[in-house]
């Protein structure tokens, strides 16, 4: 963990989900999950994406009514730390749930869950290169690209320090 694959999806979430008829962001899913259970995750899907308050009486029936109601609509939905197999079977089971187009962009620790998954493109994020961690600790402390002689050292200890994690820098 601590790549940053949270602050991308949500990133990726921010500047595309205008372009969907629904769309969702569920954060933090492991903990969620464990505290909540997935028939809330579940309620939160389709009241998010649907614009109204849905309750779900069970897990299976939160499978089939996300199914039903969000099969024929464009969505783009956030599972954000997904830790267990099941977790992705209750809030997205299958692409047929949503309707042609959509989107599940799934943040996880553990790339095998998602290798059962039928048109499945997997990214994993990288931590930066020496380089690439300079140049950004140098645009968000001199707001430019440009290496500043003053700050050599400071920036050398801390991209050292930061150890590739770009959300630390």
């Amino acid at each position: 963990g601590g790549v940053g694959k949270t602050a991308l999806a949500s990133a990726a979430y921010m500047e595309v989900s205008h372009q969907f008829e629904a769309r969702c962001l569920l954060e933090n899913i492991r903990e969620e999950s464990s505290k909540h259970g997935l028939k809330k995750l579940q309620e939160k899907i389709l009241s998010v994406a649907l614009k109204t308050t849905v309750v779900v009486d069970s897990e299976i029936e939160g499978r089939s009514m996300i199914k039903r109601r969000l099969h024929h609509k464009r969505v783009l939905v956030v599972l954000d730390d997904v830790d267990d197999l099941e977790q992705l079977e209750a809030l997205a089971g299958s692409h047929d749930w949503f309707g042609e187009g959509s989107r599940i962009i799934i943040t996880t620790r553990d790339k095998h869950l998602l290798s059962s998954r039928a048109h499945t493109n997997i990214y994993e994020v990288s931590l930066l290169s020496h380089y690439e961690a300079i140049k950004l600790f140098n645009r968000h402390t001199c707001h430019k690209d440009k290496h500043v002689e003053d700050y050599e050292i400071l920036a050398e200890e801390v991209v050292s320090y930061a150890g590739g994690l770009p959300l630390a820098l």
